[in-house]
């Protein structure tokens, strides 16, 4: 029986009491143990606790419920190599300047990144399944003392006895071996990088481009799924025409998963499957925590290094600027965190880059001066620091697509196409637009606000130093 039924009524929950106890303060000593879980290609209202009325999600959720939510959370670039990249060093891809085709994780921001900081001050460092990616000199691994690499394509892999078993259950299988590994009375830090909810790009049909475990077997069969709420031809009409270009990925892959009703319905089925089956695994994991008594002192991180269109604006991937390729699920759940201080939901805006320093925060670690991140530790007892970002940095570079950089504030997004023969501007009005229909770039009564954004873009891009790569020719490569 799949795990998620235990927890279809909550008011009867019983798996792991201690970790989500609605009465318990721990008095655990530090420093705490970190479990970081990341999803790929996950926007944040694929998440019952975010909105969504269809997907079963109940372990997150309740995460979600018993920690903090953060509303207003964004990735720093739209691509998992890139993101993964910029999560670990905690800088943005402009300064690491690491992606598909380039040049990796220099070996100095390896030496900054959260592995290995933790590892430096006595920690077990454990990875498993999706790094994705590539540091200087393999100077990464000598900060792991556990690391299983396991990827996709496909899914499904057949063990050594001939039984077949899907990334995600091997994920949490591996992030279970880890911390049975670890000795007693020593602090860890286990990332687990799941591979779902990518699609399978070899395998394109219907129901199978998007590969669920067999714990979601069956679900979401019977289920009206409705259609893309941005499905109108007005917002693909609306977009610029370098990003509807045929040649694209984001209109190849729309092609590919959801341009008829019959496909689109059997992969966001599929989809939602994957999203269950990460919540199943989850749920594994921490049940195996309860039972060796180390649930009191284990903070629990679950994000996604990036969005998805999902059939939005007539798109498929990520890649752009627009809020479904930005925009990522947040939890951080602190069974050390009064009860009195839980179950917040936060308004202001963060950046996957806030992540390095909040788990270096935790671990009662001093964060290096060298991260443009900041730590989140604050937000988790319910207090709104004096002073927070007015804005927030956005950008994607690949060789292989359209490339732009730009800033969202709270009302306004900006973004400008750099490499275009004259650089295409966008300006949305957040307050009155919110689904990013009108761009405002060429409207008079807005030039105030357009100079003012791009001030700002000027201001990062002063504040974050751009790496210098070299030039690579173009090679395979899956974003």
């Amino acid at each position: 029986m799949p795990l998620l039924r235990h927890f279809l009524d909550f008011s009867h929950c019983l798996i792991f009491p201690a970790l989500l106890s609605l009465s318990s303060i721990s008095t655990a000593a530090s420093p705490p143990n970190i479990i970081f879980f990341l999803a790929d290609d996950q926007r944040d209202d694929a998440l019952a606790c975010y909105g969504n009325p269809i997907v079963q999600s109940p372990t997150i959720d309740r995460l979600a419920m018993q920690g903090t939510r953060f509303k207003n959370s964004f990735c720093e670039v739209p691509i998992c190599a890139a993101s993964r990249a910029s999560i670990l060093t905690g800088v943005s891809q402009r300064t690491h300047g690491y992606n598909f085709l380039e040049d990796p994780v220099s070996k100095a921001l390896v030496q900054q990144s959260y592995p290995a900081l933790l590892k430096e001050a006595g920690y077990q460092i454990g990875v498993a399944g999706k790094l994705g990616v590539q540091f200087e000199g393999a100077t990464m691994n000598s900060y792991l003392d556990f690391y299983h690499s396991i990827n996709r394509n496909p899914f499904i892999k057949t063990l050594a006895d001939g039984s077949k078993r899907h990334e995600t259950d091997l994920c949490a299988d591996s992030g279970i071996t880890f911390i049975e590994s670890v000795p007693e009375g020593t602090p860890f830090c286990l990332s687990i990088g799941f591979n779902a909810t990518h699609a399978e790009d070899g395998d394109r049909r219907p129901g199978f481009h998007f590969q669920w475990p067999e714990s979601a077997d069956g679900l979401y069969e019977d289920i009206e799924i409705p259609a893309p709420k941005l499905a109108s031809s007005e917002y693909y009409d609306q977009a610029p025409d370098f990003l509807k270009d045929k040649d694209q990925l984001n209109r190849k892959r729309y092609y590919w998963r959801w341009d008829t009703p019959e496909k689109y319905t059997a992969n966001m089925r599929a989809y939602y499957r994957m999203v269950t089956g990460i919540d199943n695994a989850m749920t594994r994991v921490l049940e195996v925590l309860e039972q060796r008594g180390l649930a009191d002192n284990t903070i629990i991180i679950y994000s996604a290094d990036n969005g998805l269109m999902m059939g939005d604006r007539g798109m498929a991937g990520k890649w752009n600027h627009y809020e479904q390729s930005l925009r990522v699920p947040l939890i951080i759940y602190d069974p050390r965190v009064p009860q009195e201080s839980r179950g917040n939901v936060v308004e202001h805006l963060v950046n996957n880059i806030d992540l390095t320093p909040t788990i270096v925060d935790l671990a009662e670690l001093e964060i290096p001066e060298g991260y443009q991140g900041k730590s989140l530790t604050p937000f988790l007892k319910g207090q709104a620091p004096e002073q927070w970002r007015q804005d927030t940095f956005v950008e994607h570079h690949f060789k292989l697509f359209e490339n732009w950089h730009g800033v969202r504030s709270e009302r306004y997004k900006y973004a400008v196409y750099y490499d275009q023969e004259k650089p295409y501007e966008c300006l949305y009005d957040l307050k009155n637009d919110p689904n990013e229909k009108v761009n405002r770039a060429k409207s008079p009564e807005y030039e105030k606000q357009l100079e003012m954004m791009r001030q700002r873009l000027d201001h990062y891009l002063q504040r974050f130093p751009k790496r210098e790569l070299e030039q690579k020719e173009p090679g395979k490569a899956e974003a």
